[in-house]
């Protein structure tokens, strides 16, 4: 093979590694499941997954919106949290609330806002109601399967200053159990510990581009934590915080080792 020919060769390797690292980094979606020990959350869901998402960042219904639709209907969970940042400002809204009916149509959804959704929260609101899937701003609501019981309490957007725990938890008594909402991890620096089981969280898209030896682009510093807490299971005042690294994309639409995530849920005694 000729010096040209190993060129262009290499030059269409290179290009077709390109585009199969883009559709997985970016475009694919990976579920993660994660076992918390939890006696409340045990009982409660009785096997039954939980599934999170998040940071959608949606333009229109596309292959990754798809894929996600795809996947949680494999999974099966019993119900569905998602964490803001829900759409772009140029959305496809009719697409978008075709994406909601679909989502309603594989298990209960409960939602609550992200900072990006306020380029346009009548809107979103409007299509989050006419969906039927409550979306939870600083308001709690309750799950009940008959015997146990808990409360969701979900936290208007945090990054942008909107939220108010002591509001969503006005008639919930003191110490009861309950899952917070939010959409930046560092909320879980801000509230009260007492009866919180597990708080879910995205916002940072675990860095979105995470660079060897220098690790996410995205860092906590854009959240005011003191910790980094940009995707995973952590442990933060004796409460699980699970911060999700989001499906979608913001300024760039790209990721790097940071996936595309649907996080699921399994609860042990």
């Amino acid at each position: 093979m000729s010096v040209r020919a190993s060129n262009i060769f290499l030059l269409a390797l290179f290009l077709l590694l390109s585009v199969l690292a883009y559709l997985v980094e970016t475009v694919v979606p990976q579920v993660t499941v994660t076992r918390i020990e939890s006696p409340t959350l045990s009982a409660l869901f009785s096997g039954r997954t939980v599934a999170h998402i998040t940071d959608m960042h949606m333009v229109k219904l596309g292959l990754r919106e798809r894929l996600t639709l795809s996947d949680l209907r494999r999974i099966k969970p019993g119900i569905i949290f998602m964490t803001g940042d829900y759409i772009e400002a140029d959305a496809d809204f009719d697409q978008f609330e075709d994406f909601l009916r679909k989502l309603k149509g594989i298990a209960p959804v409960i939602a609550t806002t992200g900072n990006n959704d306020y380029c346009c929260i009548e809107r979103v609101e409007a299509i989050f109601e006419k969906v039927g899937i409550p979306l939870v701003k600083n308001e709690t609501v309750a799950l009940s399967d008959g015997v146990d019981s808990i409360y969701v309490a979900g936290l208007e957007d945090n990054f942008l200053w909107h939220d108010d725990y002591f509001k969503a938890l006005e008639g919930v008594s003191v110490g009861a159990k309950r899952i917070v909402l939010g959409h930046a991890p560092e909320i879980a620096e801000k509230i009260d510990p007492d009866g919180v089981e597990l708080i879910l969280a995205g916002h940072l898209h675990g860095g979105q581009v995470v660079l060897p030896l220098f690790g996410p682009l995205a860092r906590n510093t854009v959240c005011v934590a003191t910790r980094m807490y940009t995707a995973g299971l952590y442990r933060v005042n004796g409460i699980n915080l699970y911060s999700n690294r989001g499906l979608g994309t913001s300024l760039v639409p790209l990721r790097f080792l940071s996936r595309p995530e649907i996080a699921v849920f399994e609860f042990i005694p």
